[in-house]
């Protein structure tokens, strides 16, 4: 069961909004980009208030809106289009309170992951190329993704939405310092990055995922081509059934009473 901390709402919101912001500004050594989210999750976990699952939350979506601002700031993204992306995102905290609100505090953090990467897939299937991604932070550093060629480009995402949820539990908890999730958290981001540089291959860019979804994708090698983006849209139908469970056993949870 993901547990609460003390620190305050507030310092959450301006250390992720910071951290995020951060990592777009630095494309070339997006490191932040493995942490920054950790601090909305925290909010998120912290916002337990039986009737008010909207509590706190309107934080993250200033948050995620300055972050998405930050990661366009050099191009001519519509701010309407980054709000509107920035208010999706935040559904995926408001999701994850009430599917936790609904079926107990031990669903796991990782429902957080399955959402976000769900509307990924959907923004990839209704708008791939002016979409921003959580994998766009590591453009930059393709040699760090060279293995997504098996899980797509949107691996990368899930890659930092993992390592995200491990700090939260390293470090954001109400316990002091969980050691064995910061030696998860080390490994987590060392070991794929490791094995992409002992690869001699190239990394699926985001070009070739928009080619994907929008042409043919006769240019693209064959592992790619067959498996596509499966993680993602393996995680949407995962996430669509976590839903439909959570309303069931709320109007079983009703019916009850």
């Amino acid at each position: 069961m993901a547990k609460k901390n003390n620190i305050p709402t507030l310092a959450l919101f301006t250390a992720g909004t910071i951290l995020l912001g951060l990592t777009w500004l630095m494309p070339t050594f997006p490191l932040l980009a493995f942490v920054g989210l950790s601090p909305f999750i925290a909010i998120a976990v912290n916002n337990r208030k039986e009737k008010t699952i909207w509590t706190s939350l309107e934080l993250i979506l200033l948050g995620l809106t300055i972050s998405f601002f930050m990661a366009t700031l050099y191009s001519k993204t519509e701010p309407a289009y980054l709000i509107g992306q920035a208010i999706i995102f935040t559904m995926v905290f408001l999701g994850y309170t009430f599917v936790r609100k609904n079926l107990g505090q031990g669903v796991s953090l990782i429902t957080i992951a399955l959402f976000w990467l769900a509307i990924e897939y959907l923004l990839l299937k209704l708008n791939s190329a002016s979409s921003i991604y959580l994998a766009d932070a590591l453009q930059l550093k393709q040699e760090w993704v060279r293995w997504n060629n098996q899980t797509g480009y949107l691996g990368a995402s899930l890659w930092i939405l993992i390592t995200n949820i491990l700090v939260f539990q390293a470090v954001l908890t109400e316990h002091k310092t969980n050691w064995f999730f910061v030696l998860l958290f080390l490994l987590s981001v060392a070991i794929p990055m490791i094995y992409s540089y002992m690869l001699d291959s190239d990394s699926i860019t985001k070009e070739q995922m928009v080619r994907l979804y929008q042409s043919n994708g006769m240019d693209l090698n064959e592992s790619y081509k067959a498996s596509g983006e499966l993680i993602p849209r393996t995680s949407a139908w995962i996430s669509v059934l976590i839903l439909l469970f959570t309303f069931v056993k709320r109007k079983t949870n009703r019916n009850r009473k």
